[in-house]
């Protein structure tokens, strides 16, 4: 027995909304259409605006493994972060991916928890994945990483550091001399005795520069820093507790404790209230990175900006002209800034 469709069952099977289409409704070639969404930054924001509002009322979705096959990428970024458990790099990704989304590209997140050999196995899962770039955090990787990496000739940059090393671009602040503005600010104020709380794994060289912009102020000054007056933390908001704690059961004539991070800072400020050291008045505490909670707490936390969104933006720019082929800075140093607010004041008398 024959069957036939009817006219109705055809109306139920939506239509594919072609490139065609969208170049139709916009007014433009197709070849336009396709620079949009392949590279948006070479069409005018005019001609760019009013494709995307026909793509949007067309409801068009671009046939991605047909592209892929065409131009031979994969259109996604991969992206390896120490941690999401500290906000810096959880503001840095959001930052990544809405610059990618406005270059047609898809960011894979993966974390290394400060782990050399999980970050080699996360770079390896996302490379065979097709990767068509990497962003790292860092200048501290395993040779056989970059090995990897540049044995199948993918684009890749580094991050939240601003000197390229091993010919690896990067992208970011000075740590060591935006560590030293707060240090010197500290000094200042009239302060002496200082406490450092940092998060000192082996592969946290961002930690590790600030730390020694802190030395070289201090040094500057005439005033060593004892081992005892630095506590080695990791990332937790517990551990900036844990540090305060023991650096003042160590030293209780400190008047300045810098932590490394605004977590860990926060946590300093939560134990100083629980152990009675007022904030500022008997003891001034900065942080790093100028957390959206930095500004909240009681009192409001004196920290570094430290570029995180800029950072983000401008390591996704530079990515993407280096897969075009475009040649770039291989350092890259963008502006940090301090933040002053009531966590910090003058040394008291002690």
């Amino acid at each position: 027995m024959q069957h036939s469709t009817s006219k109705k069952d055809s109306a139920d099977v939506p239509m594919r909304v072609s490139v065609q289409d969208v170049a139709r409704m916009a007014n433009v070639s197709t070849a336009t259409v396709s620079r949009v969404i392949n590279q948006p930054d070479l069409v005018r924001p005019e001609v760019r605006e009013r494709v995307r509002r026909s793509i949007e009322a067309l409801r068009y979705t671009p046939d991605g493994a047909a592209r892929a096959l065409r131009s031979r990428r994969s259109r996604t970024i991969g992206v390896v972060i120490p941690t999401l458990s500290v906000g810096v790099f959880a503001e840095g990704v959001e930052s990544m991916q809405i610059r990618l989304a406005e270059y047609g590209y898809t960011l894979l997140i993966a974390s290394s928890q400060y782990d050399i050999a999980r970050e080699r196995h996360e770079i390896e899962t996302l490379l065979e994945r097709g990767v068509d770039g990497l962003l790292l955090v860092g200048n501290i990787h395993g040779a056989e990483t970059y090995e990897s990496i540049r044995a199948r000739r993918i684009p890749f940059l580094t991050t939240y550091i601003c000197e390229a090393k091993d010919g690896v671009p990067a992208v970011g602040i000075d740590n060591v001399q935006a560590a030293r503005e707060v240090t010197d600010y500290l000094l200042g104020l009239g302060h002496r005795s200082f406490g450092v709380i940092a998060n000192l794994q082996s592969s946290n060289d961002r930690s590790l520069a600030r730390v020694l912009g802190i030395q070289q102020s201090l040094a500057a000054a005439g005033i060593a820093l004892p081992t005892g007056s630095i506590y080695k933390a990791g990332h937790a908001l517990s551990e900036g507790r844990q540090g305060l704690r023991a650096l003042m059961g160590a030293d209780p004539a400190l008047t300045a404790v810098i932590a490394t991070t605004d977590t860990l800072a926060i946590g300093a400020i939560a134990e100083a209230r629980a152990m009675g050291w007022p904030v500022p008045d008997r003891l001034s505490v900065s942080g790093f990175g100028d957390l959206g909670l930095a500004a909240q707490i009681d009192p409001p936390l004196t920290t570094v900006d430290d570029a995180t969104d800029i950072i983000g933006r401008v390591a996704v720019d530079n990515l993407m002209r280096l897969i075009q082929g475009e040649p770039i800075e291989h350092s890259t140093r963008l502006p940090s800034r301090l933040i002053v607010r009531n966590s910090t004041g003058p040394a008291p008398r002690v």
